[in-house]
């Protein structure tokens, strides 16, 4: 146990602080490698892979550098859970498990919060959390009562509640761009 500040805290706020470590150094290096020339390479190659090859981007190099990055994180990722359950097994990595996060959670977090931002996820991730403890009341209509509300993001809200400056204007015709972007291009 731990005391900060006159409060007793149990033993597993260690996963808590460690949590906190482990999601301050993902930002960090999400943010850093956003705004890097990697970065930059790899939205050249997601708009348009052919015109960054032609601009002298090598797309077999900076795929791979995506694709390590990611395994790193999630190698990371993998071994605070199997630290904290103290087992891995596939079971726990299905597609539609019963018990979240998992895969099709995450990606609800994902779009629900807003990609091509670091805080959009995050967000999505805590309101999918605490959305089916509010909706408790429904029981047998909480998952229908989700997906509507998903459907309904989706079709007023295509970029998600934390959106990409980029993809905002990407979803919205020019005629019925949001009052922020609206203000910013005046």
């Amino acid at each position: 146990t731990h005391s900060i500040a006159g409060f007793t805290i149990g033993r597993f706020a260690n996963y808590f602080f460690l949590m906190l470590l482990v999601t301050l150094i993902v930002v960090v290096v999400f943010r850093r490698s956003a705004e890097s020339r990697i970065g930059r390479a790899w939205v050249a190659i997601r708009e348009d892979e052919t015109a960054a090859e032609a601009m002298g981007i090598n797309g077999f190099r900076t795929k791979l550098v995506a694709f390590a990055l990611g395994a790193t994180l999630a190698g990371l990722a993998g071994a605070v859970q199997a630290h904290v359950t103290y087992t891995v097994t596939p079971e726990q990595y299905q597609f539609a498990h019963a018990v979240p996060p998992n895969s099709a959670f995450l990606l609800a977090a994902v779009v629900l919060g807003g990609m091509g931002t670091i805080s959009g996820p995050l967000v999505g991730g805590a309101l999918l959390f605490l959305i089916p403890a509010k909706l408790q009341f429904m029981s047998d209509y909480q998952l229908f009562a989700f997906g509507l509300a998903l459907v309904l993001l989706m079709r007023f809200r295509p970029e998600g509640l934390i959106a990409n400056r980029r993809q905002q204007l990407e979803f919205h015709e020019k005629d019925e761009a949001p009052a922020t972007l609206t203000k910013a291009g005046a």
